[in-house]
């Protein structure tokens, strides 16, 4: 895989060129006849990293090149010194080794260059991990110089190594949790705070349980709820709005961090930490699940024994809206149910006016199965709002360790 901007003979005779012009132009001693120049300059991947296309590397692994040194001219070439200066890179300088090592600077010397003859010196370089060593996280680059003291001919060449961007693309991917996940957690955090302004803080019809004590609490949770215009009293309490608070700004500022060459590191670790917090919140959800469980079946056997005859009654889980507009429907099916609570001042309104068209039976028993049904929906309301705050925080957990497990994958 070619992961080099190599030099095509062309391009570097051009520079070459180049160099040799300004050379002149400053007056200092140079050949009379720059033709007779002959030093040419090629760099190029090793077969074992050629290939098409922009390949990158990953940090801490190395890479190596060749540079290949011909004298193109008709004189002998003497004592071509070569000096390469790394940034972003370690040189690797190890066993029988025509380099020299200073720094991030290597030197070498190729005592002679006949016409027609070329010599390789093998380039290995380490790329530098920008958590370790405070590289700049873009890759490594190589500013290669060849000179011939002799003749003062001069060619300058650069090789490059870019680093696969694992930062940019995690820190583009938390960007996206940003707008997404964490936008709706926010949401949902606020709507378990705050009222809804379309709730009139009363229920409209009149229930009395009588299923039993877990109904009877069902029943004073849903008339909380009602109360309250929609707030669970639950996470207005001290604790849960410090957790909850405290959790929003950590995950905030992580979200908003700005791009750095060890973004990557300690993304797992701390989103354990926090996951550990979300007990409150999955807590509150199989609290209100419970609850729930305490109403639901007396409003089933409300539905069964009252509703029409050619509705449909399902199985498993009553959804208290849908019902109740399906049986809105039977009584009256140019009417719009509303959203919301808005459903059941339509039902209440429709039994008002239904007049003689009902029996006082009959009414009684509407009035009592939308009077369940109201209940049962204030109690799904809370508990809508109790998982949406639940699966906001563990969506957005793990939409963070699905971005660093699809992104920072520099080290493998």
């Amino acid at each position: 895989m070619n992961c080099l901007r190599v030099m095509s003979r062309a391009a570097v005779r051009f520079a070459a060129i180049a160099i040799f012009a300004s050379l002149s132009s400053l007056a200092l001693s140079a050949p009379a006849d720059a033709a007779d120049w002959g030093l040419t300059l090629f760099v190029q991947a090793d077969p074992a990293g050629s290939g098409t296309g922009q390949a990158s590397y990953s940090p801490g692994t190395r890479a190596s090149t060749t540079l290949l040194f011909e004298n193109r001219g008709d004189a002998t070439l003497t004592k071509v010194r070569v000096e390469v200066k790394l940034v972003g890179a370690v040189p690797v300088v190890e066993g029988a080794t025509a380099w020299k090592r200073d720094g991030n600077t290597i030197r070498a010397t190729i005592d002679e260059l006949t016409p027609g003859e070329t010599v390789e010196l093998p380039l290995v370089v380490e790329l530098a991990d920008g958590t370790e060593r405070g590289a700049r996280g873009t890759g490594g680059e190589a500013r290669i110089r060849a000179s011939v003291p002799a003749s003062g001919e001069t060619l300058v060449a650069e090789a490059f190594w870019p680093i696969a961007s694992c930062a940019d693309a995690y820190h583009a991917a938390l960007r996206q949790v940003r707008y997404n996940e964490f936008a709706a957690l926010r949401a949902a955090v606020d709507a378990s705070r705050d009222s809804d302004p379309t709730f009139s803080g009363r229920t409209v019809f009149t229930y009395r349980p009588s299923g039993g004590r877990d109904e009877e609490s069902a029943v004073r949770f849903s008339e909380q709820i009602a109360r309250s215009k929609g707030v669970d009293s639950y996470f207005d309490t001290q604790d849960v709005r410090w957790v909850s608070g405290r959790l929003i700004n950590d995950i905030a500022v992580y979200l908003g961090q700005d791009r750095y060459p060890g973004l990557c590191t300690g993304a797992i670790e701390w989103t354990g930490i926090l996951q550990e917090y979300l007990g409150r919140f999955t807590k509150r959800v199989d609290q209100i699940t419970e609850i729930r469980a305490g109403l639901e079946p007396s409003v089933q056997h409300l539905v069964a024994q009252n509703g029409e005859p050619d509705m449909e009654q399902g199985s498993g889980e009553i959804d208290a809206w849908s019902t109740a507009a399906a049986l809105l429907d039977r009584l009256d099916p140019d009417r719009l149910p509303g959203d919301g609570r808005e459903i059941f001042v339509s039902a209440h309104d429709k039994l008002d006016a239904a007049g003689d068209a009902l029996t006082e039976e009959r009414r009684a028993a509407l009035t009592e199965t939308f009077a369940g049904l109201e209940r049962l929906w204030y109690v799904d309301h809370a508990l809508a709002n109790a998982r949406a705050v639940s699966d906001g925080f563990a969506g957005t957990l793990d939409a963070i360790r699905k971005a660093h497990a699809s992104t920072c994958t520099c080290g493998s």
